[in-house]
């Protein structure tokens, strides 16, 4: 049985396919496993430096209707929709339908609900882990201000309001009510909070900064004026962080980290930062200037327009079969594996990623918290548009710099809103229009390393930021 990968990241000799092989080879001895490589590894290590610069979901294409294609395909989630719509791959439906041993009652919503949206109620795909966002919160901020605690299923105007009763405006040790990220990194922090800022509240009411399928740009609008303005509003009266000054000492080992420094209240996080949170409890006794933090977890706030709809859900490896698949038993047999509840129990005891298996994701370490926080949501429709963007305008990220410039523009120089949006729109749509141009000329100006897959670049444990 062969398998490849749409992101053309393959680790060394294969080691993204391994987490998930392991275990069915050691369980099926009789199938033999053969990844295939269907780009060129160096452009991950090397970038630019490498001459093959081949699409990587084009080469994928080509090889699964090759004489000799892949079995199973491990897929960004960006890339489903187009291979669906190619009918290249299968449908699960019916097999699953067939299969006793893999009931879809059983597996977080999220995970079901999300990967049908690509086919628009088909499910093509499968995953085994993944990884979704909640608010975590400082109980003894709240205390300390006499303000209730959060609770799941607020609403953004909610959550804002609660934010405003527990920020502490004080010059030395102010605490921020509220951060979309637990980063504090400097002036930086404007354009790593904006794109925060748009994944978690603007993407669940379907606003996109630019058209991905017409490469227009969407921006200059009512609708978009009144986030901006939110975030502004924020910001001016700093119920969210205002960058940190980075010429004073660190005041303790965690103090590029606004939830675990006790600077912000609230803190949007992925479910693996409360390792870092628990570990960071747990060494407290032996570290400088840290105190362990009392803690929970609610779901993120949602739009009334938008209600049970949260951000992205992070899948951790999405499984297809090619329609054109030789060994398509084999290949229903590995997914049914990678699906089942002796993965899960197994995966349980080390994962890093939440289980797609409801019944096996339980708090960490034993700790006590608000574990569903993470389950109740589901994705927007429009998840990880800006993953199907980058394929089409790979430098897309210089486009969205100039919007980021504007909003800066915004809060350090009191800019008018309606203009700094109408000038991006015109400013940014002139740097498409260039970008597009040096795309048909081959120019390699302002092109990026190949990045690695989402799920090769989350943060894990520990690991601090450097100081500049």
């Amino acid at each position: 049985m062969r398998l490849a990968s749409s992101s053309g990241y393959l680790g060394t000799n294969g080691e993204v396919f391994r987490e998930y092989t392991e275990l069915f080879e050691f369980e099926h001895r009789d199938i033999r496993l053969e990844v295939v490589e269907t780009v060129n590894q160096g452009r991950y290590w090397f970038g630019t430096a490498v001459e093959d610069e081949t699409d990587p979901l084009a080469a994928l294409k080509e090889a699964m209707t090759s004489p000799t294609p892949p079995d199973i395909v491990m897929l960004e989630f960006g890339h489903l929709k187009e291979l669906i719509n190619e009918n290249l791959l299968l449908s699960l439906d019916e097999m699953v339908l067939k299969e006793k041993d893999l009931q879809l009652d059983k597996i977080v919503p999220a995970v079901v609900d999300g990967l049908r949206k690509p086919g628009n109620g088909t499910l093509f795909a499968l995953a085994p882990m993944f990884s979704t966002s909640a608010v975590i919160y400082n109980k003894q901020l709240f205390l300390d201000q006499g303000v209730e605690f959060p609770k799941d299923r607020m609403t953004w105007q909610d959550l804002f309001d609660l934010a405003r009763r527990v920020t502490v405006q004080d010059d030395q040790n102010p605490v921020y009510g509220f951060s979309f990220d637990y980063y504090q990194g400097g002036l930086a922090d404007v354009y790593y909070t904006m794109n925060s800022f748009i994944s978690d509240y603007v993407q669940p009411l379907g606003l996109n900064w630019i058209d991905a399928d017409t490469l227009q740009m969407t921006v200059n609008t009512p609708a978009w004026q009144e986030v901006w303005a939110t975030f502004a509003e924020l910001y001016r009266d700093k119920i969210i962080p205002q960058g940190q000054d980075r010429s004073s000492p660190r005041a303790g080992p965690f103090d590029w980290d606004l939830f675990l420094s006790g600077r912000a209240a609230m803190v949007i996080v992925p479910f693996n930062y409360l390792h870092r949170v628990i570990e960071a409890n747990e060494e407290a006794e032996r570290l400088d200037n840290h105190e362990p933090i009392e803690w929970d977890v609610v779901t993120l706030p949602t739009h009334p327009e938008a209600p049970g709809i949260g951000s992205n859900v992070l899948y951790q490896g999405i499984f297809a079969i090619n329609a054109n698949a030789e060994n398509i038993d084999d290949a229903w047999e590995f997914i049914k594996f990678i699906m089942s509840e002796d993965y899960a129990r197994i995966k349980s005891r080390s994962a890093y990623y939440m289980l797609a298996h409801q019944e096996y994701n339980q708090p960490i370490n034993g700790v006590e918290y608000n574990h569903d926080a993470f389950l109740q949501l589901l994705p927007p429709d429009d998840a990880f548009h800006e993953m199907e963007l980058s394929r089409k305008l790979p430098d897309y990220w210089s486009v969205r710099s100039i919007g980021q410039q504007k909003m800066y523009d915004v809060l350090m120089n009191g800019k008018d809103i309606g203009l700094a949006l109408q000038e991006w729109e015109t400013e940014g749509q002139m740097m498409i229009r260039q970008l597009l141009e040096q795309q048909g000329n081959g120019s390699d100006a302002g092109k990026m390393p190949a990045p690695l897959p989402a799920d090769r670049r989350i943060i894990l444990k520990f690991q601090p930021e450097p100081d500049s």
